[in-house]
């Protein structure tokens, strides 16, 4: 990865923080940010049978990709950052468990919920997966997800110009006692 596109990136990380309601799990050790708010979108039944609706407390999940594509910047096998990112998350999901038992509205979250074009291999992780509506936000956040994909990938664009529906954009997630019964310990 160009190292000034990703100095541009991290000034750029830092502003979006500063003016969302961001928050980190375990800034520098994590991969997952998040904001606590009401879910707006269609009913979600997770795996474990719990439905999510429209007004439930959620955590939403936001994979921190500068971080990850700074750890991910002198790698050009595809497999290996697929392998990279897959283990940060299975190892980043036991913290953010214990973030939300320790949370003091921890009784009212019903699950966390996240969108993404990394939705391939979700499910041995314990997440549902749906697909999002056609609505012009999403249709901003899977142009703005290519874009990203595109700078962190070594091999980013020949792969989003060939296979449009390798990366569709897809709602993952999993209810909070799916989430502590997997990983809280």
């Amino acid at each position: 990865m160009n190292i000034a596109i990703l100095s541009l990136w991290g000034v750029w990380d830092a502003i979006y923080f500063r003016c969302t309601r961001l928050q980190y799990v375990e800034k520098g050790s994590n991969i997952f940010r998040f904001v606590l708010l009401p879910y707006r979108g269609e009913p979600l039944d997770s795996n474990d049978g719990l439905r999510i609706e429209r007004g439930d407390l959620i955590l939403r999940l936001h994979i921190h990709n500068y971080y990850f594509a700074t750890l991910c910047k002198d790698i050009e096998n595809d497999t290996k950052i697929i392998l990279m990112l897959r283990r940060h998350i299975r190892d980043s999901l036991p913290q953010l468990a214990e973030m939300i038992a320790d949370h003091p509205r921890r009784d009212e979250i019903k699950g966390i919920v996240g969108t993404t074009m990394l939705h391939r291999g979700v499910e041995p992780l314990g997440f549902t997966t749906s697909f999002v509506p056609e609505r012009w936000f999403f249709r901003y956040k899977r142009w703005y997800l290519r874009l990203m994909m595109m700078m962190i990938h070594p091999d980013g664009i020949r792969r989003i110009r060939r296979g449009e529906k390798d990366y569709s954009l897809k709602r993952v997630y999993m209810s909070r006692q799916e989430l502590f019964d997997r990983y809280l310990s």
